[in-house]
Parts: structure tokens; C-alpha cells; sequence
């Protein structure tokens, strides 16, 4: 081949494009082929990482239970599940999570005594199988780490006076919420207020009622029930409490049908009692049977008025009616833990209108009286709950306010007696004898300050369901008493006269006993006490551990 023939050819050769898409695809395949082995190495180390993860939440929070023993716990738990132990860390400490200023994760103090959290850290190892091919390590190092604090739960109540109710009045005050005529006896108030039932067993008996057996407790206390299901679902976790139970017949006998429904979630502590989101069968905490039904009450009624005319029931007065509101209310907590938003319960805010007569001296006629009381929450709120392993080491401390207080006597509506934030005019006296010639008025206000304490709760004191009381320190003997004592009087507009004076101070402090006991017992009826607080833990969960980090 001569020299140009040649260099022709090898011009050719240069300027041929044909087979570049095959050297293009060549190329292309093998980079697919690489991303797709790395792709699948990198799967496999982020699967490795979600399960070495898990590993270690699991060991943090089974020795977080127990701290003492959590370098043992954690490294059982890491060999179960497919882990070398030897190469764990297991640290204890101390975490605090009301911390102000410090991010989450500085929260935990490795070392701190006494420990209350346990941070595990896990080292290992995933083998690739395709990056080698491309240069990679044969092996991708993972280190997680899973810190878990002790958690403690306790539930409690605040109320006030339960024990203490008779008959009439709070029959007619339940009747009255519930549209029933009810006829129960002291003896049936008494064991509704000293009853205590599981409120896990009264989920269970919803759930067979709402025909939700395969249901959660978390999607029972979601359901609405009626207040004749409520009421049979207490008389079923009532069962060997004859007493509360022939209590609950009374009031469900007395119904005139099933009743309004009531979110199963707001009757006082059911919907924190499936907070934990425990296992169908198991313990929950101990509830008062009195505060449930008051609370199913309270809720089949609403925001409504409550009116009732007691006629001549009461003795020393000629009639008494009633004209009432109660505002929301969440008496018991279930299991709760300190600082967290549901570990405060509270008393409904009420307003009553007490308007009762009585004889007037000195052939008058009678004598009107509207009492006027308004009562604020009283509320406790869970500070602190410790557990010790050894016998008797449970405490728990509870900051308890009473609710401020206002009773008045004064020119009142029965319609602004109203649930909300206005609060009724006080500022016009009310009239008391009004005859076409005599017109005596009358007005006084008393407010009562709230008082607020730090309980203590022991070991014994948990165990033993023992009722703490806090008290404004204001409060006198006869409330009604104090109030018409400072009754400021007027006759047409003047002062009155000595002898009307004197047979109207006589007249009005023979009706001071009678009026203390319709307000007593209406109150006692929702729970309340003016002036006065009662706590009482109903139980605590110790093993418990959560995930903090």
C-alpha cells in the first residue's frame, strides 16, 4: 500500500463515527450497573442502621426501668436481638425534661445520681457486597445511640365532699342533669362516694355495649355512649359493691330512657386511662364512682341551665328554688405524668341563685332572699412522683389551689345565671319584703380568696387513698351567716327603723342555718366546697421508661 493510499485510509478511519452508540451504551451500562450495586449496598446500610437502631431504643428503655441494673438489662437485650454486647456502652445519669434553656439533646448528664435515664450506644458493622467491585470498603461502620428516662405515672382527684351528701337536694340537683326523678337514700350516696372502680373495666363494658370487642381503648374513649350505657358499664366494674351497685340500679330504674349521648373521652379520667394505650384485660387506675356519674350528668346536660323548685322541703324555709350552670370540669386524671399537659385536673366553674322565702316579722308578709354564689375551679396539678425500688418508696408532691369565691345578695335574674365569663350584675340591691307601703331592699358582697398549698403524699399515703384538704384559710362557719350579718338594709330608700331592725336581724339569723345547708349540699352535689379543696392520689405506675432521645 503506498504511503498516500495509506494516509487517506487513517483519515477515513478517524472521521467514521459508526459503533459510537455501542461504546456510548457500553460505558452507560457499566455506570447503571455501578449505581445500582452501590444503591443496593446503601439499602442494606440504612436497613442495618433502622434495626441496630431499634436495637438500642429497646435496651435504653428496658433499663431504663431500672437503672441499678442497666449495664446488665441493656447487653441482654442487645444479645437477644442479634448484637454483640461487647461492643455497647452503657451510660446512666440524670434527665431532666422540664429544663428550661437546654436543647433536648443536652438533657441528659451522664453520671448524675440518682440516675433516672440510661443512654446505650451500639457499634457495628454492615458487609457490602458490590461496592468492593468499584473500590469501596468491604465494610460500612454504623454507630446509633438510644436514651430512655424512667417515667412515672400516677392518677388523682380533686373534689370535695361527696361523703357528706343527704338525700333531698342532690336528688334533685342528679335528677335534675339527667331528666330522671330519682329517690336514692343516704345510704346510696354513701356508697357511691366511697366506691372505687377500675376505669379499664368500665371501658370494657362499653366496648361489649357499643359492639366494639375488637376495638383499642383508644378508639373506645373516642365513642359516644348514652348515659343508660354509661351507667350500666359502672354497675358492670361495680360488681361486689352491692351497695354501688343497687345505687346505680336506683339511678338507671329511674330513667325515662336511655339518655343523651356523652363523649366517653370527657368523662372526667376515661380518656387519659387509655393514654398508655395498655393491652386489653389489664389493670387500670381506681376512679370514683360518684365523680363518674356526677360527670356523666354534668355531661348529658351540657352547657344547659339547670332549674329546680324544691318547694317546702327545707325546713325553716317557705320555698326554694334553684337556678344553676356548671362549666367544664375534669376532676380525675388518668395515668398522667408530672409536667405533662393533662397533669392538671380541675372543678367545674358554677354558678347558683339560691331564691328563698321566708316569714316576715311583724305581719309583713314574707321575706325574700336571693343567695347568690359563684365558685371559680379549684385545681391540683402533679409536680413531682418518685419511685424507689425499695418498700415504700413511692412520693409524690401536688400543688392544690381553692377557687375563688363571691356570695352575694343582690338584685339577680335567673337569665344571667350562664355558664362563661360574664359574670351577672351584682351591683343593685335586691328587693326583700315589697308591700305597697313597705319596700325594704337589700345588697352585701363577700369574696373569698383562693389558697394555695404544696401536699406531700406518701407511700402510705397512695396505698391508703388518704384525702388531703386545702383550705383558702378565709372561710367562715356560716357563709350564709357572715353574708346577711353584713346585710346592708334600706326602707323605701331609708335607714330602717330600730324595731324593724331588730325583728329582721332576728328573722334573717333564724334563716342563716337552712340557707347554709341548701348551698352545702347543691355544691357537695358537683363535688365542691367553697373554700376547700380535697386531694386524693388514686394510684401510680412505676416500671414504666419512654424514649427521650
Amino acid at each position: 500500500m503506498t504511503g498516500g493510499r495509506a494516509a487517506v485510509l487513517a483519515r477515513s478511519f478517524g472521521r467514521a463515527r459508526g459503533g459510537n452508540v455501542v461504546i456510548l451504551v457500553a460505558l452507560g451500562s457499566s455506570l447503571l450497573m455501578g449505581a445500582g450495586a452501590v444503591g443496593i449496598d446503601l439499602g442494606q446500610v440504612f436497613q442495618a442502621r433502622r434495626k441496630a437502631q431499634g436495637a438500642a431504643d429497646i435496651a435504653a428503655m428496658l433499663a431504663a426501668v431500672d437503672p441499678a441494673k442497666a449495664d446488665a438489662v441493656a447487653r441482654r437485650s442487645l444479645g437477644d436481638n442479634g448484637y454483640d454486647a461487647a461492643q455497647a456502652t452503657v451510660a446512666t445519669g440524670g434527665y431532666d425534661a422540664s429544663a428550661p434553656n437546654v436543647a433536648p439533646g443536652s438533657r441528659f448528664n451522664p453520671g448524675m445520681s440518682p440516675a433516672n435515664a440510661v443512654r446505650v450506644g451500639l457499634a457495628t458493622t454492615v458487609p457490602v457486597t458490590f461496592g468492593r467491585a468499584i473500590g469501596l470498603p468491604g465494610t460500612v461502620p454504623i454507630r446509633v445511640t438510644g436514651t430512655a428516662a424512667s417515667a412515672q405515672f400516677a392518677a388523682f382527684t380533686i373534689g370535695s365532699g361527696t361523703a357528706g351528701l343527704k338525700d333531698g337536694i342532690p336528688n334533685a340537683v342528679l335528677g335534675a342533669l339527667l331528666g330522671a326523678k330519682l329517690s336514692l337514700g343516704v345510704s346510696d350516696y354513701a356508697a357511691l362516694a366511697s366506691a372505687k372502680i377500675d376505669g379499664l373495666r368500665v371501658l370494657d363494658a362499653l366496648a361489649a355495649s357499643l359492639n366494639l370487642q375488637a376495638a383499642n381503648y383508644t378508639e373506645i374513649v373516642q365513642a359516644h355512649a348514652s348515659v343508660g350505657q354509661m351507667l350500666m358499664a359502672m354497675r358492670v366494674a361495680a360488681q361486689g359493691n352491692s351497695g354501688a351497685v343497687s345505687a346505680l340500679s336506683g339511678i338507671l330504674n329511674a330513667l325515662p330512657n336511655a339518655g343523651n349521648l356523652v363523649p366517653v373521652g370527657q368523662v372526667d379520667a376515661l380518656g387519659d386511662v387509655a393514654a398508655l394505650a395498655p393491652g386489653r384485660g389489664l389493670a387500670g387506675p381506681s376512679l370514683n364512682l360518684m365523680d363518674l356519674v356526677a360527670a356523666t350528668a354534668s355531661l348529658a346536660n351540657g352547657q344547659n341551665q339547670v332549674a329546680i323548685d324544691l318547694g317546702a322541703t327545707v325546713p325553716g324555709l317557705l320555698s326554694t328554688r334553684l337556678t344553676l350552670a356548671i362549666g367544664e370540669r375534669r376532676r380525675s386524671s388518668g395515668w398522667v405524668r408530672p409536667g405533662s399537659p393533662n397533669a392538671t385536673v380541675k372543678t367545674a366553674q358554677t354558678r347558683l341563685l339560691i331564691e328563698a322565702t321566708v316569714s316576715a316579722p311583724l305581719g309583713l308578709g314574707t321575706v325574700y332572699l336571693p343567695i347568690y354564689a359563684e365558685v371559680a375551679p379549684a385545681q391540683a396539678t402533679l409536680r413531682t412522683l418518685s419511685c424507689s425500688g425499695a418498700s415504700g418508696g413511692r412520693q409524690a408532691t401536688i400543688e392544690a389551689q381553692t377557687g375563688l369565691a363571691t356570695l352575694a345578695i343582690a338584685a339577680v335574674s335567673r337569665a344571667s345565671i350562664q355558664g362563661g365569663s360574664t359574670s351577672p350584675d351584682l351591683s343593685q340591691p335586691a328587693v326583700l319584703i315589697g308591700l305597697p307601703l313597705v319596700n325594704v331592699s337589700g345588697r352585701t358582697v363577700t369574696n373569698i380568696g383562693a389558697g394555695t398549698q404544696t401536699l406531700t403524699f406518701t407511700d402510705a399515703d397512695i396505698a391508703n387513698h388518704t384525702v388531703r384538704t386545702v383550705s383558702s384559710g378565709n372561710v367562715l362557719q356560716s357563709l350564709t351567716g357572715s353574708l346577711l350579718g353584713n346585710l346592708s338594709l334600706n326602707l323605701n330608700g331609708l335607714g330602717l327603723n330600730p324595731l324593724l331592725q331588730s325583728a329582721l336581724a332576728t328573722t334573717l339569723g333564724l334563716a342563716a342555718g337552712p340557707l347554709d345547708f341548701v348551698l352545702d349540699q347543691v355544691l357537695r352535689s358537683l363535688g365542691l366546697r367553697i373554700g376547700y379543696a380535697d386531694i386524693e392520689m388514686d394510684g401510680t405506675l412505676c416500671s414504666q421508661a419512654v424514649l427521650v432521645q
